[in-house]
């Protein structure tokens, strides 16, 4: 039985890309190998950073919506 590894191809797009020299990322979800292309490691990053309401990017609008203005 040979253990599955992470390869080349984007488990997203299908693309083929080189982690060496365009970046992405390979890991495991549990067992599940898994690759990112650079295109798609990024949409991901930025889905998360939207849906998380991360404070930093957006600390401006936050307080404007919270109803929090103090001028």
């Amino acid at each position: 039985m040979s253990r599955l590894e992470p390869d080349n191809v984007c488990s997203i797009c299908t693309c083929d890309f080189d982690i060496e020299s365009e970046g992405g990322i390979q890991g495991y979800i549990g067992i599940l190998p898994f690759s990112l292309c650079p295109m798609c490691y990024s949409g991901l990053m930025d889905m998360y950073e939207q849906l998380s309401g991360d404070l930093e990017h957006g600390s401006d609008n936050r307080n404007a919506e919270d109803g929090d203005e103090s001028d």
